[in-house]
């Protein structure tokens, strides 16, 4: 009997420590998922100008400034202003992206620009510092080469 107790008593405490110990999982649960939460911001807001040419109605699109932002690679890479800044790595003020996005509706640098889309809203933009910051890592999304 005292030998069940025992080994009761020291199951318990493996529990108990176990399912306090932080997992991978669970640290990793806090870190912005580029695909699932940044893309669809670039998507929706930036890639109608930065994107891949392409032919629409009839008219081939070009990147504006050179800038795309449908690849990983096109991302780092950046525009024809300020090429590989456009996302400094674990540096979100130096990031381009985010500074464009935070210029006031007035500075013609602000993107998006007046008439092309909906302002990025300070809560998306706070998301997209934290993956920069966080190392802007892609995940397995390399998207348009």
């Amino acid at each position: 009997m005292k030998r069940n107790i025992i080994a009761c008593s020291i199951a318990a405490s493996i529990a108990v420590a176990v399912s306090l110990a932080p997992s991978s999982q669970a640290q990793d649960a806090g870190k912005v998922d580029f695909e699932k939460q940044v893309l669809p911001i670039l998507k929706e807001s930036c890639f109608k100008c930065h994107q891949k040419e392409h032919e629409e109605d009839g008219k081939v699109k070009k990147p504006k400034g050179g800038l795309r932002l449908d690849g990983a690679a096109m991302i780092l890479k950046g525009g024809k202003e300020y090429p590989d800044e456009n996302v400094v790595a674990g540096k979100a003020d130096a990031s381009w992206l985010v500074k464009t996005m935070e210029l006031p509706d007035t500075d013609d640098m602000a993107m998006p620009p007046e008439g092309k889309g909906d302002r990025i809203s300070a809560d998306n933009i706070a998301l997209i510092k934290k993956w920069i910051t966080e190392g802007a890592n892609f995940g397995a999304w390399k998207g348009e080469e």
